[in-house]
Order: structure tokens, then sequence, then C-alpha cells
């Protein structure tokens, strides 16, 4: 872990679909584990998201809002996604592969361009199944993209007043993959400007894994499980007892 000598913001994307207690567990264990000084909880909204839920941003950021105000001052909710983007913009990869700018890796960035003038960290939290290059398809995943924007000074990145680093919160025992890195990006690790950590992802009974709790989360919300409710943050279950056409479009979005 880098010496903390600046302040540490964190930042969690979240399909809030909806908002869980494993999510905002996992922020505050980060504050502990990395010494972050405030999370920012931000829904994925972005147009160039899954389609299954569009018709649902308002009541999940309805929900996330009401969630987070539990855990205020140390998680924050904020609109740092590209919901109001009119035009998504596109980069070119260092494969020579192009995409859209329209994930978190990259809307996380836009605290640099808010924040110009001010020294601190940029801690980017994500599952770890994204610690990795590339994914199976040969996609570029969250760490070429970190490493691209740092490259690339994307949103006004400052090397002399920034640094990010990836926290990926990992399952009890997974085996991490061997990464390498080429002689311009291990300058950037050797320079303090990007770095890699991993915990622990927190669990509640049996429920490990981004699978296993969008199981969960689909049981307690058909009511086929009840004590898994307890994922489920109180102001989330009040939102949905009153708002039963959302709960039914949640149900039918949930990810299996």
């Amino acid at each position: 872990m880098l010496k903390k000598d600046r302040t540490r913001i964190g930042v969690i994307f979240s399909s809030a679909n909806p908002p869980n207690m494993i999510e905002f567990l996992g922020a505050m264990q980060a504050i502990a584990t990395a010494l972050i000084d405030k999370v920012l909880y931000v829904v994925d909204c972005a147009r160039a998201g899954p389609p299954a839920l569009s018709e649902t941003t308002e009541d999940r950021c309805a929900m996330a809002q009401a969630a987070v105000a539990t855990f205020e001052p140390f998680i924050t909710f904020t609109d740092l996604d590209g919901r109001q983007d009119l035009v998504l913009e596109s980069t070119r990869m260092t494969n020579g592969r192009e995409r859209l700018r329209a994930g978190g890796e990259d809307y996380a960035f836009r605290i640099f361009e808010l924040n110009p003038k001010d020294r601190f960290t940029l801690v980017f939290i994500s599952d770890g199944e994204h610690r990795r290059r590339t994914d199976e398809c040969g996609r570029d995943d969250t760490i070429n993209k970190l490493l691209l924007n740092i490259t690339q000074r994307y949103c006004g990145f400052d090397p002399e007043l920034h640094n990010v680093i990836g926290l990926f919160m990992c399952e009890s025992g997974q085996k991490q993959e061997d990464l390498t890195f080429s002689r311009d990006e291990k300058s950037l690790i050797e320079r303090g400007l990007f770095s890699i950590e991993c915990m622990e992802r927190p669990a509640l009974g049996d429920v490990r894994g981004g699978k296993a709790l969008a199981r969960a989360l689909k049981d307690a919300l058909e009511g086929r499980r009840p004590g898994y409710l307890a994922l489920i943050p109180p102001p989330v279950h009040s939102y949905l007892q009153t708002h039963s056409r959302c709960k039914q479009r949640l149900i039918q979005s949930v990810a299996e």
C-alpha cells in the first residue's frame, strides 16, 4: 500500500439493483484497510449500461441516496456517472482497440477535473474478478483502463498532485492472476502514480461472491428466502414496500 501522504477519496460504482449491505460493508472495510477519508457511492446510470436497468434509474438513485444517508459522512452519494452525457467519448487502448469511455474507471477520473488544484489519491474500489488486464474475450478490464487514463492524464490527472490505487474486493482464498507490465507502466508504479491492492470481500452468512449475492437478492425480493432480507438496507426495504412496481422491475432485472 502506498504510504499515505495525501487525502484519499474512494469511489465505488454500483448498479444499486438494489443497493445492498455487502457493498456498504465493503466500503466501510475499505475505509479502514486503505485509510480512505471518504467513499463516493455512484449509481451506474450511463446510457451505455445494461438496457434492463434503464427503467429503474430514478428508483435506484432514490434507494441509494436513502441507504447512503445511514453511512454519512463516511460514504456519500454522488452522480459522477454519465447519465447527462449527450455524447459518449471514445479512446484508443494501447493495443489499438477503440472503446467508449462509459465505465466507472473513466467517470471516477472526473474527481480530478472537479478538484484540479487539490493533492489527493483516487482509490477505485472494484470486485476482485476485475483485477486483471483483460477479460475472457480479450477486452480491456479495470487495470488497463486505469493505467491508460493515468498515461493520458485524463480529466486533468496531474502526476504532481494525484495518484491512483486500484483496490479489489476478492473472495477468501481467491487465486490472484499474475500481472505483467510494460516498462512505461512499471515506471508509473515505481513513481507511486499507480498501485494495486486487495482486500477480502465481506460476507453475510453463506452469501459469498457476486453471483451468489445476485441470487440471494432476487430470492429476498421474491420472498423465497426471508432471511436474505438482511442483505437489503432498511431504507431500501422501506422504499420497495411503497413502490411495488419498482420492486417487480428489480426482480426482473437482477442478474443471475
